[in-house]
């Protein structure tokens, strides 16, 4: 029995230092990590701890790309992870379903106006303005009965009366025999800006389309710049340009009505050209200026600014007129030159559509790319 007793007695430190170490080995929620080991790597690890403790992933959405700078040794992975987070500076979040590690929260700073204005001119909307300009016989748009000054929901009056057989005047089917008084009709500017092209009496010369931000300037340009020399007091000569073609420049400003946007437009249209002449070079200009409120879409006309196309037609005996003049002087005697002025009026169509900011735009960009 004695020996017994003895036996227990020695027996107990060891079964006491056997549990010590069976507790030791199921402790699985202490970690070490050196400090040069990178904040990726560290998470993978500790990863592996959250999952087992919390059944959530560990996850690193902050900016920060470097080590942990901070010796681990033998810590809970709590502890571990706080210390990470305050020697670098993180924060924690708690989500569902994952531990997210995410950058400090930072008091916006104050912004400067230059700043403050930047960021209000990137919010504003854009105006999309697109002109046609083209060159019409104005013979041809008096006959047709053209009333400029009747534009109005990017539509013009037109009253045309004809005498004679049947006529169709494409696309408007206008058609009638005898003698006829068509009423007046609204037809689309661009409509009829179609037949007078198909109908050879004009040609379109520009078709400018410019994006320009509400309330700052646009500036086109269809043409070429010309040198004219002058001289100085000191009688220098020097080359002065100046811009010619068809210039236009607009201010589109999207105002907001009874919750309806409409476009302010402030619209310069000039239309220049240079002359040679024995002295110097004539700058001829048309210029119109004026000031529109449009609502998104709507296409207006600018029209009035004419001007005189003379060419010289040589007539009489074919071949026989077209002789040199040293072959008996025959040409003189067989033909004659005569010249034909021709007005042409300049109509410039315009439309103003409103656009979303870039950031809209952005944003829906992304959306289509999402869902498809």
């Amino acid at each position: 029995m004695f020996k017994r007793i003895i036996l227990i007695l020695l027996l107990i430190p060891l079964l006491q230092s056997g549990l010590q170490g069976q507790n030791q080995s199921k402790d699985t929620s202490r970690l070490s990590l050196n400090s040069a080991t990178h904040i990726n790597e560290a998470v993978q690890i500790l990863e592996q701890f959250v999952i087992r403790s919390t059944g959530k992933k560990l996850v690193n959405l902050s900016s920060y790309n470097g080590n942990i700078n901070v010796p681990i040794n033998d810590l809970n992975w709590e502890k571990a992870l706080e210390l990470i987070l305050l020697q670098n500076n993180l924060s924690k979040q708690d989500q569902v379903g994952f531990i997210a590690i995410i950058d400090p929260y930072k008091p916006e700073l104050e912004k400067s106006p230059e700043q403050d204005a930047k960021l209000k001119e990137a919010g504003l909307k854009q105006v999309r303005i697109k002109a046609v300009a083209m060159l019409a016989d104005r013979s041809y748009l008096k006959s047709l009965g053209v009333d400029w000054s009747t534009v109005a929901n990017g539509k013009v009056t037109i009253s045309t009366g004809f005498s004679g057989a049947s006529q169709l005047v494409s696309p408007f089917s206008i058609s009638a025999s005898g003698v006829t008084e068509i009423g007046s009709q609204s037809v689309e500017i661009s409509s009829l800006l179609r037949t007078i092209e198909t109908d050879q009496k004009g040609n379109i010369i520009a078709e400018p389309s410019v994006l320009v931000t509400s309330g700052k300037s646009g500036y086109i340009q269809v043409g070429q710049d010309i040198s004219i020399k002058t001289a100085d007091e000191a009688g220098n000569t020097r080359d002065t340009f100046f811009s010619t073609g068809i210039i236009m420049t607009v201010v589109p400003e999207v105002v907001t009505l009874e919750d309806e946007e409409l476009i302010k437009l402030q619209i310069s249209i000039e239309r220049s050209s240079g002359v040679p002449s024995a002295v110097t070079t004539v700058v001829s200009t048309s210029k119109s200026n004026t000031e529109l409120i449009l609502y998104d879409g709507e296409e207006t006309v600018i029209a009035g600014l004419f001007d005189t196309d003379e060419t010289k037609v040589r007539s009489g005996i074919p071949i026989l007129k077209d002789l040199p003049w040293w072959v008996f002087g025959l040409r003189y005697l067989t033909g004659y030159d005569s010249y034909e002025k021709k007005e042409r009026e300049l109509i410039i169509s315009i439309r103003a559509q409103i656009l979303d900011t870039a950031l809209d735009r952005l944003r829906k960009s992304r959306l289509d790319d999402i869902q498809n």
